[in-house]
């Protein structure tokens, strides 16, 4: 964790370095205590919400350089945002790979330092690692309709510490300021 705030904080350099090291100091003495962190809550919320995760493979429409399509089938967690996923049509969600199928670092995988990643340490889903550069959208009435019938099933729904770093990473591989040169062009 202390590589991610470091890694977000270069990111976002509107972060006080103060807080910073009071976020650092913080999970440093949750990390001395022994106990395990957990992501996610004790049992998954009864209705369809942001950061849920889905244990059952769900395809994913993939597309190579040649323009060839796949289907990679994977577990999944849900992108859209909780009241929208009680009632817009269309669902979004992204893969969870297994992190020894990707071709990296696994240390900068597990510390969240690759934008596209996003890995939680979580008992549940410690050997894998969300890809949020692979999305697909799905029926939202057809998706309950599965949930319904037991094709797909939520494995695990993330507490307040899986979600706020949940909303980090989408921050930071979405929405993260472009480079400099690139602003310049755009003011011009």
């Amino acid at each position: 964790m202390n590589e991610f705030i470091d890694f977000v904080t270069e990111v976002f350099p509107s972060i006080h370095p103060y807080t910073k090291e009071q976020v650092k100091a913080s999970i440093q003495q949750f990390e001395k205590s022994g106990v395990q962190r957990n992501f996610s809550m004790h049992s998954a919320l009864p209705y369809l919400a942001q950061g849920d995760i889905f244990g059952d493979l769900i395809p994913f429409i993939k597309q190579d350089k040649n323009g060839e399509l796949s289907v990679l089938k994977a577990k999944a967690i849900l992108l859209s945002n909780t009241c929208d996923s009680e009632r817009d049509d269309i669902l979004i969600f992204a893969p969870l790979i297994p992190i020894k199928s990707l071709d990296m670092d696994e240390q900068a995988v597990k510390s969240n330092q690759i934008y596209r990643l996003l890995y939680f340490p979580d008992p549940l889903i410690e050997e894998y690692v969300v890809d949020l550069s692979l999305l697909n959208s799905f029926s939202r009435v057809m998706f309950e309709n599965k949930l319904r019938e037991g094709k797909f099933s939520k494995i695990m729904s993330l507490n307040d510490l899986g979600y706020y770093l949940f909303l980090c990473k989408l921050t930071v591989h979405l929405m993260r300021p472009e480079d400099t040169g690139v602003q310049k062009i755009r003011s011009a």
